[in-house]
């Protein structure tokens, strides 16, 4: 039976200026919350629910106040490495991080189309977290 995944957020590229900021503050009710420390810049915002909706990446200055989705993710309670073996039998491309601190493995999955999905789960209790960073996987299609 495959894992139960629950939408978890969507990842935008948002530039400084971008009215879309204004959309998720003043209009949407959204505020900026607790967000690890990635090695670019960003927020995380958030509603009522404890977890954040929306996952904003500063765009560069040249992009203007274009947004673009950067994914979007969803989460399962299944350790990694069985997800993996999943998309490994299937054939699908895909790329693995970790979450700085929190240690949750993200698993990138390119779509047709452009869209990149990003599966969270947590890390087998087994394998440390850092184990994952050199398992990048891209397979030649």
């Amino acid at each position: 039976m495959s894992p139960a995944f629950r939408f978890d957020h969507v990842n935008l590229h948002v530039g400084s200026d971008s009215p879309a900021r204004r959309l998720f503050a003043e209009v949407m009710g959204l505020r900026e919350g607790r967000r690890p420390p990635f090695p670019f810049p960003g927020q995380w915002l958030y509603g009522d629910a404890p977890a954040a909706l929306l996952h904003l990446v500063q765009a560069p200055a040249a992009a203007g106040p274009a947004v673009r989705i950067g994914h979007v993710a969803f989460r399962s309670d299944e350790p990694a490495d069985a997800v993996l073996a999943r998309l490994d039998a299937a054939g699908l491309d895909y790329e693995v991080a970790v979450v700085p601190e929190d240690g949750d493995v993200q698993i990138f999955v390119p779509v047709p189309g452009g869209l990149v999905i990003e599966l969270d789960t947590p890390a087998d209790p087994a394998r440390p977290a850092a184990a994952y960073l050199s398992r990048l996987a891209r397979r030649a299609v």
